[in-house]
């Protein structure tokens, strides 16, 4: 009787200490599908500027921008980012800046940011962001060159200005002759 309780109690303390099973991962949980992200640059770009100017709700877009806009440009558990006109300079593009976040653009003035910058958020079939970050996507980051087609989803005269992606197209940093990444380019 004493080596059956003793034996069931080793067996009870072994399950105790073994890990538990790995959970697998959730197949129905949001991310940002891969076919947005796409190897051909969408034709006739222009620049965020220039689209803010003109497109309207519901308006398709095509432009160029450099991910960026504020120290965390990716809001954090949605697919929403910030981007800048590729004709402002980030912060490390100016030789007397020495800033720790270069994509916040701090240097610039409010008004130039207001009318330089504009949101790009993936969305579900509901028609709302996805539960799910955008850093690292495709390979989003801070400072990287994109073009994007997608539909202005909302734009009003106080700055706001949304743009829902539907193809995404993330430049590969040019090397330069010292092997190390070359500067930003402007747009084509």
């Amino acid at each position: 009787m004493l080596t059956t309780t003793l034996a069931t109690t080793l067996a009870s303390i072994a399950l105790l200490l073994a890990p538990p099973p790995a959970t697998p991962p959730a197949t129905d949980a949001p991310r940002i599908p891969a076919a947005v992200f796409v190897t051909e640059k969408p034709k006739d770009a222009k620049c965020v500027s220039e689209v803010k100017k003109s497109a309207k709700k519901g308006d398709t877009v095509v432009f160029t921008a450099t991910v960026g806009g504020r120290a965390e440009p990716f809001v954090k558990s949605r697919a929403i980012f910030m981007v800048a006109d590729r004709c402002l300079k980030a912060c490390n593009q100016n030789p007397e800046e020495s800033c720790a976040t270069p994509w916040d653009y701090c240097c610039e003035p409010p008004e130039s940011k207001k009318a330089n910058m504009l949101t790009v958020q993936f969305t579900g079939d509901d028609g709302k962001p996805l539960k799910v970050g955008a850093r690292s996507a495709g390979g989003l980051e801070p400072l990287a060159q994109i073009v994007v087609e997608g539909v202005v989803a909302e734009a009003d005269d106080k700055g706001t200005f949304i743009v829902t992606a539907r193809k995404v197209f993330v430049e590969k940093p040019a090397k330069a002759a010292d092997g190390g990444a070359a500067p930003a380019r402007k747009p084509d």
